[in-house]
């Protein structure tokens, strides 16, 4: 939802979460009225994904008019000085953003529940939002974003207490040096831990926030020094579990089951989600009650149970959640958001259109290098901002309600087969007529089954355990798919409609998944090009200045309808 900027504070001072949910209440500027059906674009001919990770760079850009839209402003002075510059909008919203410190379970000392718990306990959250954030974002001990329908209420209580967190350590056995650093209850001392976070020219906010976080943990006597690192090589890190401590953000999406990726032991491989290594039978057969529940009732009830097993266990620790804040220039015109999304979102890039009706690429600020846009490996929000623009699923979210709504499919059921007892869920795509690649080549329900035999067969990480229950794909039609499922979930529908689609003659000319460069002209490991369905296709790329995105021609919503504007 935009909000003046009187919403802003002057100063770097502390906002309760119900004065920032005022100046929510009335925005000045409502974005355009519309059917998501009706929609038609994009409208601009080029996008430009301008490459600028300075933090301060990308404020002087936004204020000079080179970057149209600047997504994701975390520092609250940013916040502040943008609001105040006549030629921008700001828009905020309370979103599915969680941050953690993420604890290594297999290495010592974080493989103990009580010592997880400790530290924990010794982190003030709510003083890091306030002197980091000026309050625009919320501290959290939960394992759900708040916003989350399905978060437990007491995801916010505050925890800190560090007489409590050395006490449990206390109680373990642990003792501290006269240097006040941690001994083992074998007498062994803890020794340096390293904890790895992004380079503060990249990431200014999370880079302090790991600092106080350091220091938190040595207050009761963990001895922790922070490892700034290029993210790409960060992520392979946790990928590979070659860490003690780190941090990280995800994004929760709309429902609980992804806590199943991020905590089923499982999922604890190379690539997996599972990056604290957590591991527990009772909380994998509550995760796993969740991820197949057959029904909201049951999937509320393992829900519950999978968050409060969390809340026992402690393998990562919830820091805070935060509002997204973006900024956009008032030179153009059909920009969206509400109280749901910010400014810089699908629906705007499909609708935007210059003000004063002389078409120019709009240009979208891209905080960092993508480094890979291999689909099927890149694992970084940088590459995927890029990538989600190129590739689309069978069902894409309504921008109102958040509910499923047809993106390549037009239609679809779920049905329960088989015996009592031995039940299996069934899903029945319809895709719309006359889709096409950006390539201009027919899309058909033969492309979706060969996508989702390859992600099976290649057992990629990112994506197999959307696809790892499929009994079987079977095409019934040129735009008719039927997939099999083993079991009932009541996500099952969500997981699969929401997998990118890919040609069937991309993915059987693709040599080798692991390295395939689409950018590479030689074809080394695979076809060149990405070849998607999504609205815009990829043009050029000039490291560290820009990304170039071109308007997909034979895009399906290019026609236009009918768009009510208020």
């Amino acid at each position: 939802m935009n909000i003046a900027s009187k919403c802003f504070p002057r100063r770097a001072s502390f906002l309760p979460l119900f004065m920032l949910m005022l100046c929510f209440a009335s925005p000045l500027y409502a974005g355009p009225v519309f059917d998501p059906g009706d929609v038609y674009g994009p409208r601009i001919e080029k996008l430009c994904m301008v490459i600028i990770t300075n933090s301060d760079s990308q404020v002087l850009a936004a204020e000079k008019g080179e970057l149209d839209i600047v997504s994701d402003i975390t520092r609250p002075s940013d916040i502040d000085r943008l609001s105040r510059h006549p030629g921008l909008s700001m828009s905020l919203a309370r979103g599915s953003h969680a941050f953690f410190l993420l604890l290594n379970n297999k290495s010592r000392p974080w493989n103990d529940p009580e010592v997880r718990h400790a530290a924990a306990e010794a982190i003030d959250r709510n003083n890091m939002v306030r002197t980091i954030y000026s309050g625009y974002c919320e501290p959290i001990n939960g394992w759900l974003p708040p916003v989350s329908p399905w978060s437990m209420p007491e995801s916010t209580r505050n925890i800190f207490d560090r007489a409590s967190a050395k006490k449990r350590l206390s109680d373990r056995g642990y003792k501290w040096s006269l240097a006040g650093e941690l001994i083992y209850p074998d007498g062994t001392a803890v020794g340096k831990m390293k904890l790895l976070t992004p380079l503060a020219r990249v990431a200014p906010t999370t880079a302090e926030l790991a600092e106080q976080i350091a220091d938190s943990l040595r207050s009761v006597g963990f001895p922790v020094d922070v490892e700034p690192m290029d993210f790409s090589a960060m992520i392979s890190k946790l990928d590979r579990k070659e860490y003690s401590l780190g941090v990280i953000a995800w994004s929760m999406g709309r429902n609980p089951d992804s806590l199943y990726s991020f905590y089923h032991s499982s999922m604890d491989i190379p690539g997996g989600y599972n990056m604290t290594s957590a591991s527990d039978p009772a909380l994998d057969k509550a995760l796993l009650g969740l991820r197949y529940a057959k029904d909201r009732h049951e999937a509320e009830e393992f829900s519950a149970r999978s968050q409060k097993l969390l809340s026992e266990l402690m393998p990562s620790i919830p820091i805070y959640s935060r509002f997204s804040v973006s900024a956009v220039s008032k030179k153009w015109k059909n920009i969206f958001s509400n109280e749901k999304m910010t400014a810089d979102n699908i629906w705007t890039l499909l609708m935007a259109e210059p003000a004063d009706g002389k078409m120019r690429p709009l240009n979208m600020l891209l905080p960092e290098e993508p480094r890979n846009l291999n689909p099927f490996v890149a694992s970084s929000a940088y590459s995927w901002q890029v990538l989600g623009l190129i590739y689309e699923g069978l069902i894409g979210t309504d921008p109102f309600t958040l509910d499923d709504m047809p993106s390549l499919a037009a239609s679809w059921s779920v049905d329960t087969a088989g015996k009592v007892g031995n039940e299996n869920t069934r899903l029945l795509f319809r895709l719309k007529n006359d889709l096409k690649w950006n390539d201009g080549t027919p899309i058909t329900a033969a492309d979706v089954k060969a996508t989702f035999d390859f992600i099976r067969k290649n057992r990629i990480p990112r994506f197999f355990d959307s696809v790892k229950n499929i009994r079987s794909v079977n095409v019934t039609g040129s735009h008719e798919l039927e997939v099999e499922m083993e079991g009932t979930s009541y996500w099952y529908l969500d997981n699969v409609g929401g997998l990118p689609c890919m040609p069937a003659k991309v993915l059987h000319a693709v040599k080798d998944w692991q390295n395939w460069n689409p950018l590479d002209p030689e074809e080394k490991s695979g076809p060149y090009g990405l070849i998607g369905s999504g609205p815009f296709m990829f043009d050029e790329y000039r490291p560290g200045e820009y990304i170039m995105m071109k308007r997909n021609g034979h895009y399906r919503m290019l026609e236009k309808k009918s768009v009510k504007t208020q």
